[in-house]
């Protein structure tokens, strides 16, 4: 449990500090990880609501930098 915790409090820190250097393959990387803690019964309910809330800031923050990137192909499609 204890190592979940800390696993957890770590990424959580990471996440928040590195939102807006968001890399797409490693926030897909991070979910697929908060799936997996998600699914296991050691998680506690505090913990799950914990990677839940960074999951989903995760999946706006990916559709933000889709959105931005689907924007530079269009306009380089129009030229």
């Amino acid at each position: 449990m204890r190592l979940i915790r800390f696993f957890m409090s770590k990424k959580t820190e990471n996440a928040n500090n590195e939102q807006n250097n968001l890399v797409i393959e490693e926030a897909f990387e991070r979910l697929e990880e908060i799936n997996k803690l998600l699914e296991s019964s050691e998680t506690s309910l505090k913990d799950s609501i914990a990677l839940y809330t960074e999951g989903v800031k995760l999946v706006g923050a990916c559709r933000e930098n889709l959105e931005g990137v689907e924007k530079e192909i269009q306009i380089l499609n129009d030229e």
